[in-house]
């Protein structure tokens, strides 16, 4: 039965996904808004996982048609054992990233993020600090409003992946 629903709800998937247009001229252009969320693991010795949601703003246009600057607010969770206690990291910040469009549906990027971190470890000292994280990642549109993205990073996701809607 689970079989069943898994493959319908893939070929409904894939219907959609091939009946949807895609006539925008550029992925992430200056007006546009994006809003998403990813999941991510950090490569350490027991690759935890992290989960992060993010807006983001295309502030204008950089040089080229092709090229724009986004500015925007993220938000994450991570949580490790450490000795046999729970680490929990709460995360928020603000990102800025430059968009290049090098062929259809498909908008790279590299960015920024100086955010706060509070975390809940009994041991640390530093209980909040504040972190800058570097982002290079792509992100592919299924449609004119849904896109997929995979990221590498710096922060508590060295890979990360998940979805987006553009308005």
């Amino acid at each position: 039965m689970s079989r069943l629903f898994l493959s319908l709800a893939l070929a409904i998937l894939l219907v959609f996904s091939a009946k949807a247009q895609y006539d925008d001229l550029y992925t992430f252009e200056q007006g546009n808004s994006l809003a998403g969320v990813s999941l991510g693991v950090k490569l350490a010795n027991d690759n935890q996982t992290a989960v992060s949601v993010f807006y983001e703003y295309a502030l204008a246009r950089l040089f080229v048609d092709e090229c724009t600057l986004g500015g925007g607010i993220f938000g994450g969770y991570y949580s490790d054992k450490l000795a046999g206690e729970s680490l929990k990291i709460y995360i928020a910040g603000v990102r800025a990233n430059v968009h290049y469009q090098f062929v259809d549906r498909l908008d790279t990027y590299v960015g920024i993020a100086p955010n706060f971190n509070i975390q809940t470890y009994k041991i640390e000292k530093d209980k909040a600090r504040f972190a800058t994280y570097f982002h290079i990642g792509g992100r592919y549109y299924l449609t004119n409003w849904l896109g997929v993205f995979a990221e590498i990073s710096t922060g508590y996701n060295t890979f990360s992946g998940g979805f987006s809607v553009k308005f």
